[in-house]
């Protein structure tokens, strides 16, 4: 396993041979948390036949192959999406006003299930819509070209792919789209506690002078009626936009907006699990 793993990432190989849903996964997510150790990967991935994402890698192509396939790709999405979240987990979203009159944003979400970007796509439901997500989801083939064209954005440890990537980010946002970042990094399966969220998200959200809009996903217990399903469903809520602010630099703008995006996200999550507001903790 070891020989698949990408050691740029922090891991915990134990959890990886966990099937999640068990108690001693939670456990250890728990454990995690305790510590403060919130960016550790839990969950398998492999970097077998990853794509090698450099400063030549094209992030959105512009020839008439890419354009037909994106158009076929997101058809497929638009008509299967509601059907898997549906079904799988009877997904309800709150909040959609709160994305009345946003002509583009960035979007943030807890990394929280291996098809929360479905749930997202959904929640949202924006034509020009994209993520970015760790480059070992990109691999070679046709595979990873399916992948680019449903609207993946992939991390490099490249400086030079990562100013393409964010200057890639400038021109989606500049032509009215939206781009959905894990401003957690990691994904801890099913967790139902808030983590910190880190600060590039909202540097770029201030940098192109768009908000950025929070979505809180939410596991909910399963109703009487539905005693066939073995897990939780889902609740997304989709938070107020928080803006940039005009009278202070990127940085200081993206630091204010992600106090702001963190206490939505905090409270969010003690108002639907019953958390105490006053004692609640990251780290327990």
């Amino acid at each position: 396993m070891k020989k698949e793993i990408d050691t740029t990432y922090k891991y915990d190989a134990h959890a990886m041979e966990l099937n999640p849903n068990s108690k001693e996964y939670k456990q250890i997510l728990d454990d995690l948390a305790s510590k403060g150790e919130f960016d550790v990967h839990t969950t398998k991935f492999s970097t077998k036949n990853m794509k090698n994402i450099d400063g030549k890698y094209v992030y959105v192509p512009k020839n008439v192959l890419y354009k037909m396939t994106r158009a076929v790709v997101k058809s497929i999405l638009y008509i299967f999406r509601p059907l898997v979240n549906g079904i799988a987990f009877h997904l309800k979203v709150k909040g959609r006003k709160n994305l009345k009159g946003i002509k583009s944003a960035i979007t943030i979400s807890n990394h929280v299930h291996f098809l929360d970007i479905l749930m997202n796509m959904q929640a949202i439901n924006k034509k020009n819509f994209y993520v970015v997500a760790a480059n070992h989801n990109m691999k070679r083939g046709i595979t990873g070209y399916i992948f680019k064209a449903s609207g993946v954005l992939p991390l490099s440890s490249s400086l030079d792919a990562s100013k393409h990537l964010n200057k890639t980010i400038s021109e989606i946002l500049q032509k009215g789209g939206f781009v959905h970042m894990y401003a957690e990094s990691a994904l801890w399966f099913r967790y139902e506690k808030s983590r910190p969220l880190k600060i590039g998200a909202f540097k770029i959200a201030s940098e192109n002078n768009v908000p950025v809009v929070p979505l809180v996903i939410l596991f909910r217990p399963k109703s009487k009626l539905e005693f066939y399903r073995r897990k939780k469903t889902v609740t997304i809520q989709i938070g107020p936009p928080i803006y940039p602010k005009p009278d202070m630099t990127a940085r200081e703008s993206a630091s204010i907006m992600k106090e702001e995006c963190q206490k939505y996200y905090n409270d969010t999550v003690c108002d639907f699990y019953g958390y105490d507001k006053e004692t609640y903790s990251i780290y327990k």
